[in-house]
C-alpha cells in the first residue's frame, strides 16, 4: 500500500524533529563539557594562583623569624628580611605577582586610650586637630574604650556613635593594634613624627635623616639633638602582608596579619587572620581562612 502525501510529509517531519532533538542533544553535551572544563580550568588556575600566595606568606613569616634573630633591635623596610620578600608587581610564566608589606606599628593605636594617661590624651587630641577632627571625640572615643577594652579594628567605633568622617581622617595616622606596641620611628609618616616630636624642624631632620640612611637609631636622634618621644620605638612586631596572584583567569589577593613574639626567651611568628578576595567567575568574592 502505498502512503498518502499526508503521511509521508507526517514521517519527514517526525524525522526532522528527531534529528533536531538529536542535534540539540549533541550541542547541549558538547557545550555542558565546555562549560565543565572551563570550571575545572578556573579551578586549577585558582588551585595554583593559592599556592602561590600561601608560598609568599611563607617566605614573609620566616624572614622575620630570621630578622629576630639577626637584628632585633630595629625594623625598616631596608633590612635583608624585607628586601628578601618585598616584590613589585612582576610576571612570571604563570601569570602575575607581587608582595607588599605594611608596618601597622607605623601608626598610633587607638586602643591605647582605653587606659588613657594624661601624656596619651593630649598626644591624641593634637592629632585630632591637625587632622581637622574635633578634640573632644577624644573624650567620647575614650569612654568607648574604657568600656570595651579595645577594638580589632578602628572603623569598628563607627558602631558606638564615633563618627565616620572623623574616622577616615584619622584612618592614615592611626589604627587598632593586635598586640601592645610602640610607633615604630623608622616608618611613622612624617606627619604624624611631627605631631610626636612638637617639632617640625626635628621631625624634617629625621625624615631626611631615616631617607637617606634608611632607618634612624637612638644614637642619631641624640646626636642630633632630639629626643625620643613618648610611645616610640624602632621595632615592630605587627604587619599586614598582602599578595597578588594572578594565574591563568584566576586572581586572588591574600590579606593576612602577621604578628611576631620576642619575650621571655620566646621568639614566634604566627598569623593572626588571613582572607583571600578572589576575582574568579563563580568563586566566592570573599573568603576568610
Amino acid at each position: 500500500m502505498r502512503r498518502s502525501d499526508d503521511e509521508s510529509g507526517v514521517v519527514l517531519v517526525n524525522v526532522l524533529v528527531v534529528l533536531a532533538i538529536a542535534g540539540g542533544l549533541m550541542v547541549l553535551l558538547v557545550s555542558t563539557q565546555e562549560a565543565a572544563l572551563d570550571r575545572v580550568a578556573r579551578a586549577v588556575d585558582a588551585s595554583v594562583a593559592e599556592q602561590i600566595a600561601y608560598g609568599a606568606e611563607a617566605s614573609v613569616v620566616d624572614a622575620l623569624r630570621r630578622d629576630l634573630d639577626t637584628a632585633p633591635e630595629v625594623d625598616h623596610f631596608k633590612e635583608p628580611w624585607a628586601l628578601s620578600v618585598i616584590q613589585k608587581e612582576v610576571s612570571l610564566p604563570t601569570g602575575k605577582f607581587s608582595v607588599q608589606i605594611m608596618d601597622l606599628q607605623s601608626k598610633f593605636d587607638i586602643n591605647l586610650l582605653a587606659n588613657v594617661t594624661l601624656g596619651t590624651q593630649e598626644f591624641a587630641r593634637r592629632l585630632f586637630i591637625a587632622t581637622g577632627q574635633p578634640p573632644e571625640a577624644v573624650n567620647q572615643i575614650s569612654r568607648i574604650l574604657g568600656v570595651l577594652g579595645g577594638v580589632a579594628r578602628l572603623n569598628d567605633l563607627a558602631a558606638f556613635g564615633v563618627a565616620q568622617t572623623t574616622l577616615d581622617a584619622l584612618a592614615p595616622y592611626v589604627t587598632a593594634l593586635p598586640v601592645a606596641g610602640t610607633i615604630n620611628l623608622n616608618t611613622v609618616d612624617p606627619l604624624l613624627l611631627g605631631i610626636m616630636l612638637q617639632n617640625d624642624n626635628q621631625a624634617g631632620r629625621m625624615v631626611r635623616l631615616r631617607d637617606s640612611r634608611g632607618f634612624i637609631t637612638l644614637d642619631a636622634m641624640k646626636d642630633a639633638g632630639v629626643l625620643r618621644p613618648q610611645n616610640s620605638g624602632f621595632t615592630s612586631n605587627a604587619y599586614r602582608v598582602e599578595v597578588f596572584a594572578q594565574t591563568g583567569a584566576a586572581e586572588i589577593r591574600l590579606q593576612s596579619t602577621v604578628i611576631r613574639r620576642n619575650s621571655l626567651g620566646v621568639k614566634a611568628v604566627t598569623i593572626l587572620e588571613r582572607q583571600f578576595v578572589y576575582d574568579l567567575p563563580d568563586a566566592p568574592e570573599d573568603q576568610s581562612r
